[in-house]
Parts: C-alpha cells; sequence; structure tokens
C-alpha cells in the first residue's frame, strides 16, 4: 500500500438550483422574503465552499466529485465560474481535484471557455480512464473515472472499470444507481457484487442524495448524499465524506456542509385546550429545533397530528392560513439565518378516550392495551423490535432502516395507536 493520505469525496452538487417554486410563491401570495430567497439561491454554493474549506483545513491530497456538479446540462456561467474559482482556491493549496459528471451536468450540454487549474482532470465520456495521484513526487493513489455522454445512461458503465495489476490505492469514481434504489433514475445500473469483485479499495459514487455506505465491513463502497438539500425530500443533514487510508485501513467521517435545513416537524394536539397554548407549542418546538441546529436556516414543513379539542378549531376555514401567518411573523430572525414555515397541514381527529378503549375486550382494545405497556415494560419492548427484525435484515430494506430506540419507538406507538384507531373504531 501507498502509506497514508487523505481525500474528501462528495457528488451531486447542482450548484446554481433554481428554487423556482419559492420564487413563484415570493411572487404571488406567499410573499417570501427576499432574504430567504437570497439565501437558498446561494445554498448550494455555500455547501460547495465549505467542502473546499474542509480540503484546505484537513489538508487532503485530492478532492473526488463523483457527478451532477452542476443542476443541468446548459449549465449557468455563475455556476461554472464558482465552480472553478473553488478549483483555483484548491490549486493554490496544491490539492488536485477529480470529476465526472453524470446526468444532469453530462458532456453533451454548454459549456463555457474557461480554463481549469493544471491539478484539476475531468474524466473523458468516451472510455474509463485513470490517473496517478502525486505526493513528493511519489505515487499514492490511482484515479479512475468516466462521466456520461448523455443525459440517459443505461449501460452498466462498472462494467468498464478495470484495476491495473500492482497499482497503488485504486479508486474508482462512477455516477450510477447500484442494486436499482428506489427514488433514483437507474441510470449506469449495476450491482454491488459486481463492484466488489473489480478489486478498488475505494467505489467514490454519485446519483443518490442521501448519505449511504454499501459496504461499511470492506472496501468501501459510499454516497456521500448531496451536500446541500434543496426540497422537503432531501430533509435532514447533508455533507461530504472525509477519507482517511492509513496502509489497507480507511476511516470514512461523513462532515455537514449545508447551511440550510429542510425538515419536517410533526405535533400532536392531545392535551392543547386553547388556541393560545397551540401557537406557544409551535413556536416552542421550532425555536428548539433551530436551536438544536446551531442556529442554521431552516425550511420546515408543520404537520398537525393526534387528537384533540382544538380539531374542530383547526377545520374552520382560513384558520391554518392565519395560523401560518401568525408564525411567520414571529420568526423573523435577524442577521443571515432564519427559519421559513413553508406550510401547515391538518392532520388532526376528534378527541377520543385512549385509556377506555383500551380496557374494552375487543381487538382495537388489546392493541392499544398493549401499546401503553410496551412504554414501560422493557421485555414487551424487546419482543416488539424482535418483530421488525425481518424488516431490518432484508438485504434491500433494512439499507433504509434501523430499529428505533427511546423517543423514537415511543413516537413509533404512537403512530401506531392512531392508526390502530383509525381503521378499528367505528366511533361507538
Amino acid at each position: 500500500m501507498s502509506g497514508s493520505f487523505t481525500f474528501v469525496h462528495t457528488a451531486d452538487l447542482h450548484l446554481d438550483s433554481q428554487f423556482r417554486g419559492f420564487e413563484l410563491a415570493g411572487a404571488n401570495r406567499d410573499r417570501v422574503p427576499g432574504k430567504v430567497l437570497r439565501r437558498l439561491r446561494n445554498c448550494t454554493f455555500e455547501a460547495y465552499e465549505r467542502i473546499v474549506d474542509l480540503c484546505i483545513e484537513q489538508r487532503a491530497d485530492f478532492l473526488l466529485l463523483a457527478g451532477d456538479i452542476y443542476d443541468v446540462a446548459d449549465k449557468s456561467l455563475r455556476a461554472q465560474l464558482k465552480f472553478r474559482d473553488g478549483l483555483v482556491r484548491l490549486a493554490e493549496a496544491g490539492i488536485q481535484a477529480f470529476v465526472v459528471h453524470g446526468n444532469h451536468d453530462h458532456c453533451a450540454g454548454w459549456r463555457a471557455d474557461l480554463e481549469f487549474p493544471k491539478t484539476v482532470h475531468i474524466f473523458s465520456d468516451q472510455a474509463v480512464e485513470h490517473r496517478p495521484v502525486f505526493r513528493g513526487g511519489r505515487e499514492i493513489a490511482t484515479v479512475y473515472g468516466i462521466s456520461y455522454p448523455g443525459p440517459a445512461v443505461a449501460e452498466d458503465l462498472a462494467g468498464r472499470f478495470e484495476r491495473r495489476p500492482g497499482a497503488s490505492y485504486a479508486i474508482a469514481l462512477l455516477h450510477c444507481n447500484v442494486g436499482r434504489m428506489a427514488g433514483y433514475e437507474n441510470y449506469a445500473p449495476c450491482r454491488l457484487s459486481d463492484l466488489l469483485r473489480k478489486g478498488f479499495d475505494y467505489w467514490a459514487l454519485g446519483h443518490v442524495h442521501s448519505q449511504v455506505w454499501l459496504n461499511p465491513s470492506g472496501p468501501g463502497v459510499a454516497y456521500p448524499g448531496c451536500p446541500q438539500g434543496r426540497h422537503h425530500r432531501e430533509a435532514g443533514d447533508k455533507g461530504c465524506l472525509l477519507v482517511k487510508v492509513t496502509g489497507e485501513n480507511a476511516a470514512i467521517q461523513f462532515v455537514p456542509t449545508a447551511t440550510v435545513r429542510w425538515e419536517t416537524v410533526r405535533i400532536s394536539i392531545e392535551g392543547v385546550n386553547s388556541d393560545q397554548v397551540l401557537l406557544e407549542k409551535l413556536e416552542e418546538r421550532l425555536l428548539g429545533l433551530w436551536q438544536s441546529l446551531d442556529e442554521k436556516s431552516l425550511v420546515v414543513r408543520v404537520q398537525l397530528i393526534g387528537r384533540g379539542a382544538l380539531y374542530k378549531h383547526l377545520a374552520r376555514a382560513a384558520y391554518l392560513d392565519n395560523l401560518l401567518g401568525e408564525l411567520r411573523g414571529r420568526f423573523s430572525l435577524t442577521g443571515e439565518s432564519f427559519i421559513w414555515i413553508d406550510s401547515i397541514s391538518n392532520g388532526t381527529k376528534g378527541a377520543v378516550d385512549k385509556a377506555e378503549l383500551a380496557a374494552t375486550d375487543t381487538l382495537l382494545g388489546d392493541l392499544l392495551s398493549m401499546a401503553q405497556r410496551a412504554r414501560a415494560d422493557q421485555k414487551l419492548k424487546q419482543e416488539l423490535l424482535g418483530a421488525l427484525a425481518s424488516l431490518i435484515e432484508h438485504p434491500r430494506a433494512g439499507r433504509y432502516l434501523e430499529l428505533p430506540h427511546g423517543a423514537d419507538f415511543d413516537d413509533l406507538l404512537d403512530r401506531a395507536e392512531e392508526l390502530a384507531i383509525d381503521l378499528l373504531w367505528d366511533g361507538e
């Protein structure tokens, strides 16, 4: 092996995403503040700058960019200039960069006539190329890659990769869909078993916008996810991967880079007996979430759930619109950070006495009684968790699931109770 070195793996930057839905809302009824729109338009660039900063701070030897650098094939001049500027900063710090293009930024799209640093290599769309990485005159790694010639690639491009005999630490850079992952176009489709047979030390993948380690116990096969979420389907923390190689071992660390966070918050009206209490509960919950995220800008959807006395109030015409407007007015935060409530939806229902239903000699009563006992009975809780084992151990579903613990387990019980009441109780 080639000693110790460090690299950063990112993908799916989607620089200069337009957020047209927010801009249309801003021009029409919802009056999205200019500060929010400006931050959204800049957040993909800010995430990219954080990646560049990370490379410099960690003294990385190189940066890997696994496709969809830009949001569209006919990428904006602004996006291309910003991308080049970041690569220039890396070059000045002596850090190389290796780039493949994917379905969004394929090679058939328009490119500005820009000069990139000599430390940057953009892989061809004609064949898999390999480029050595040198440090102090010694080869420490070899990066292999291929770009997309057009927007839709049906070929298994991974099949073209071949590791050279006796090569140094070998990295394959590819934009693809491994195992037909749901929610993503099946471009450059391949199977994990086929990737592992190729003998590469690390597969630096792009295309899937969630952070996924496909082979945590062996050679690295990873999606870093997108570094900046752009809508509510890309909720949660987003970032890149910092990889430190020592001999044959690679330590992979997820590093957050997003400056705007997308979240959906579910708030129950159970026990809420007045409109003022509801408003205070919403304000406290949203402010607490914002603070827990280090006061990162937050775009949030609120889902009101549960059963309670306010059910009839929430069903009144224009109530939710008025509630939304009042909340937005309370979060006119100063500085760069903001909380923007995108929407409030009502999934509440009329109040029921769960304790009374749990005491009935019915299937619903048995289910509610079991759920109540499971919150305190550790043995029963473990039995219920064991019933989920078939899902957790499923070769495909298990990638996206993990056993719930603590508050997550209680939340799952709450949702199960509500579903059981909806399906089994007829109101009599």
